[in-house]
């Protein structure tokens, strides 16, 4: 039986980390599903807004090769997020928002950290470039 995946992230400033995490998750089942946060979520979670809109973020994800289909999802604990592939093979089709935080944990594979690149050094570097072009 197909084993379908889900992965969640923000998914700002997108770059080979992002990229790294999605085909290595990819690899490991049959069908990947990956779970875009939205703003709101990413303001309650970090007190930031994204710098790439949410519907931009989608649509990078949907022209990956590695990622079969992009759902937007909010109101999730981090914890249950944070580096997890959720498997949803024995689950009666992908999971829901709701249902992440009682999968059972025999569903859950953490990913090995990916590449050095971050989204929070990206994020740290516009910072920083932006507080020395007001000084100027």
């Amino acid at each position: 039986m197909p084993q379908d995946g889900f992965l969640a992230g923000v998914f700002d400033l997108f770059h080979v980390g992002h990229l790294d995490v999605l085909e290595r998750a990819r690899t490991a089942c049959d069908r990947l599903v990956v779970g875009v946060l939205t703003d709101e979520w990413a303001m309650d979670a970090w007190g930031a807004r994204p710098f790439v809109p949410l519907v931009e973020r989608v649509q990078i994800l949907e022209h990956l090769r590695a990622v079969d289909e992009v759902v937007v999802i909010d109101d999730v604990d981090a914890e249950v997020l944070t580096g997890r592939l959720v498997f949803a093979a024995d689950l009666d089709g992908i999971l829901g928002a709701d249902d992440l935080t009682d999968v059972p944990a025999g569903f859950l594979q953490v990913l090995p950290d990916a590449r050095l690149s971050r989204s929070t050094i990206l994020r740290a570097a516009i910072d920083q470039r932006q507080s020395r072009s007001s000084v100027a």
